[in-house]
């Protein structure tokens, strides 16, 4: 009987996230109808991710050209992306991190318009604050540049290609270990006008994982849900009517979802030399969302962090910090 009662909450989520809006309850504008030349996926992604991609058609915003997402721009200059993320420290096995990332999104018509060559150079400072004892650099930076390919081979099938090169290091030396070649390759079928079948794999060039299995399924049952079931992030959104978000152009998403997170950077330790730290955690996410097509975007994220690791490469002992919560910010413009 307890195990019944327990599944109740999760079934109730699932229940309200699927089920269609009443109609009656705010005044919406018509839905915006996807067409076989729509463009195929989002234009920003992390260098270490690769599900942000080839989502379901039609997903924001108003009317624009056919082959092209709502929230594009006419020119090169497509988004700028500021993140900012902090995960609480404390006691004797606590870890606390705090993370600044900038990045740009540009696109240029190579080949052509419809399949457009997106880079995306970005920079990021992770501050870490360790317990004593464990030979962790004060700062840690991510320099990168994506180069990124998206093409629609027919009107059901379309792939999305990417390749990172980029230095993650404490900039303290200069071992060949901070250069890594990051990248994703992802196959997507539209078997039915709100449902994608995505399949590929995302090469992290880390340490401790090197290569990711990128597969699961994208369904919108209505423009008010979206079911994004894919490893390894993936999310469940909700579309809210909040005041001033009645509107394509304007649109409040809450949503539920999963992380992996971390990274590997060369360091230089204390007691000298070069070594390698590989940093892993597992995120639950709740986060809340403001799109605004043509305008500012902001996000805010509450998290709980999990199974969290520290590995090196030499002889310096591995550690394993205790559980801790996120908050995380951002804006795109």
């Amino acid at each position: 009987m307890s195990r019944r009662r327990s599944r109740r909450p999760i079934f109730a989520l699932l229940l309200w996230l699927g089920a269609s809006p009443l109609a009656a309850q705010v005044v919406r504008l018509p839905a915006v109808e996807a067409t076989p030349r729509q463009y195929p996926g989002r234009l920003a992604s992390h260098p270490d991710s690769s599900t942000e991609i080839l989502q379901v058609p039609g997903e924001t915003g108003a009317a624009r050209q056919a082959d092209r997402p709502p929230d594009a721009r006419d020119g090169v200059f497509q988004k700028l992306i500021f993140e900012g993320t902090w995960l609480a420290g404390g006691g004797q096995r606590g870890l606390g991190e705090s993370e600044l990332e900038l990045r740009t999104v540009l696109a240029f018509p190579c080949p052509t318009r419809d399949s457009p060559l997106i880079i995306t150079p970005g920079f990021a400072v992770h501050y870490t604050d360790g317990p004593a004892g464990v030979d962790l650099p004060p700062r840690l930076f991510d320099a990168y540049t994506q180069f990124r390919w998206m093409h629609r081979l027919t009107p059901r099938w379309a792939v999305d290609l990417a390749v990172t090169p980029g230095v993650f290091s404490d900039f303290q030396q200069g071992s060949d270990d901070a250069l890594r070649i990051t990248g994703h390759g992802v196959v997507a079928w539209t078997c039915t006008p709100t449902a994608k079948i995505i399949l590929g794999a995302a090469y992290l060039d880390r340490q401790d994982v090197g290569v990711l299995p990128v597969a699961g399924l994208i369904w919108k049952p209505h423009r008010d849900a979206k079911f994004e079931l894919t490893f390894p992030r993936p999310r469940i959104a909700r579309r809210v009517y909040w005041s001033g978000a009645y509107t394509d152009a304007v649109q409040d998403w809450i949503y539920v979802a999963g992380e992996f997170g971390g990274g590997t950077w060369a360091i230089a330790p204390a007691a000298g030399g070069t070594d390698v730290v590989n940093i892993r955690d597992f995120r639950i996410i709740l986060g809340a969302e403001r799109k605004v097509i043509g305008g500012l975007d902001a996000r805010f994220e509450v998290g709980y962090v999990f199974g969290r690791k520290i590995e090196f490469d030499t002889a310096t002992p591995d550690f394993e910090p205790t559980d801790t919560v996120m908050l995380r910010g951002g804006l795109t413009y």
